[in-house]
């Protein structure tokens, strides 16, 4: 799958999957969602300990008919 690529209809009811993502909220500012190999690990200061320069970015469809969403992660995964 590429970064223009979409898929086809939805795995559970064959309705139009429509291309999104899931903001990561951050202070003031807003990223891409990013996948992490492995459990998360504690930090002291915030929930959990993760790298910004680390992760894969993470691509979502979501059905517009019944609201199933797929997730998927790949490098090429950037803002456009």
């Amino acid at each position: 799958m590429d970064s223009d690529t979409t898929i086809s209809g939805c795995p559970k009811c064959k309705g139009e999957m429509v291309r999104g993502y899931v903001p990561d909220y951050s202070h003031a500012q807003r990223y891409i969602g990013r996948w992490h190999e492995g459990k998360p690990k504690k930090s002291f200061f915030y929930t959990t300990k993760t790298p910004d320069t680390e992760g894969i970015p993470i691509r979502t469809y979501r059905c517009s008919s019944c609201g199933y969403l797929e997730f998927y992660a790949k490098e090429s995964f950037t803002p456009e």
